[in-house]
């Protein structure tokens, strides 16, 4: 694979990284919202396990985000020694 090559699978494993983290965004926004519904209809389980899923979902969109910071970056440093821009 040349540098033009690798470049271009760089930048589509970003926009899989990018599309990941739209897709955990949304399962943190409708676990919220499943959540508020179980404290509306006095769920007390439901909220508690609606609780533990918001936890794991913000904390796997934060792995993400640092992750795509980490991959930009190599990313970056990948194209600038190679004078691609």
């Amino acid at each position: 694979m040349n540098n033009q090559e690798k470049l271009e699978k760089m930048d589509k494993s970003l926009s899989l990284l990018e599309d990941l983290k739209n897709s955990q965004i949304a399962l943190v926004e409708k676990v919220t919202q499943l959540q508020l519904e179980a404290m509306e209809y006095n769920f007390a389980e439901m909220e508690k396990n609606m609780s533990n899923l918001y936890s794991r979902y913000q904390d796997s969109l934060e792995m993400l985000e640092k992750e795509i910071e980490r991959f930009e970056i190599k990313r970056n440093k990948f194209e600038n020694e190679n004078k691609f821009d």
